[in-house]
């Protein structure tokens, strides 16, 4: 059951409309981003929502239960409110989305909350970005268990796969002395080619602060990306370097010295090779 303030309940009866659609987005770092599709800004239930075309809503899927809501939201790119670095550093990741109305002659009558999510899948094209809104319900839709295969299935030094990182050489850090898109240069890298294949580079600072991409390559000195950043970082901007795991039992045993926490099953048996009778 939705509910709203006597004022703003007499504005959505009046036969002449005086509402404006707002959009509250606050992301995982704490950033909060409010727009509207207003011509001049407003001020309603203490966030500033900044007048300038940043979100589009497709339909809504509102449903009684536990079926998931589902909202498709999308805009211009534009580095005031949604801009394409962001979103390539993931910031928009899970972030948590509020669709609602509120009348613009009275942003203190409060909003109306018509739809609530995160966001799920986001795409860009040159000039636009469009992005799945994912109903609180949804992750209840998620399947729960294990999946037996000989493969580890637990991410690299995480809780259940136990690897520590201080101290190991596992897990370095520098400074970017020059790069391209695609690859990162830094003469004090002096570990064995294929030492961070298949790891993951993260950058600390400047423009591109926070964003987390794999590794494709390694050698001494240099880096090449699995994919293409949004823009070169900076020289001189911080990164952080985890070594790569491919997640079989003998690179976990000959690298890391952890085969007693491997989670995978590498001696089950093929199905497919079993002979049946």
């Amino acid at each position: 059951m939705r509910t709203t303030s006597a004022a703003l309940a007499a504005a959505l009866a009046r036969p002449l409309g005086s509402l404006a659609r707002l959009w509250r987005v606050e992301r995982r770092d704490g950033v909060v981003i409010g727009l509207t599709d207003h011509d001049h800004d407003l001020q309603v239930e203490g966030t500033l929502y900044r007048a300038r075309a940043g979100m589009v809503p497709g339909a809504v899927d509102a449903r009684i239960g536990l079926g998931v809501d589902g909202l498709d939201v999308g805009g211009p790119l534009d580095d005031g409110a949604v801009s394409a670095t962001d979103i390539a550093c993931g910031r928009f990741d899970d972030a948590r989305v509020d669709f609602a109305i509120a009348d613009w002659t009275e942003p203190e009558a409060g909003r109306l909350l018509l739809a609530a999510g995160r966001i799920g899948e986001i795409s860009m094209t040159a000039s636009r970005w469009r992005a799945e809104l994912r109903g609180v319900s949804q992750r209840l839709q998620q399947g729960i268990g294990i999946a037996y295969g000989p493969d580890c299935a637990a991410d690299f030094a995480d809780l259940r796969c136990g690897v520590s990182l201080a101290g190991t050489g596992f897990e370095v850090e520098g400074v970017i002395a020059a790069a391209t898109a695609t690859a990162i240069a830094d003469p004090a890298r002096t570990e064995p080619a294929g030492w961070f294949d298949g790891g993951r580079l993260t950058i600390l600072d400047g423009a591109l602060g926070g964003l987390v991409v794999d590794v494709a390559t390694s050698t001494p000195g240099g880096i090449v990306l699995a994919r293409p950043l949004p823009t070169a970082p900076l020289a001189g901007c911080g990164y952080r370097l985890r070594v790569g795991c491919d997640k079989r039992i003998t690179t976990c045993a000959a690298r890391f010295n952890n085969a007693i926490n491997f989670r995978g099953f590498p001696f089950t048996p093929d199905p497919g090779a079993l002979e049946t009778t």
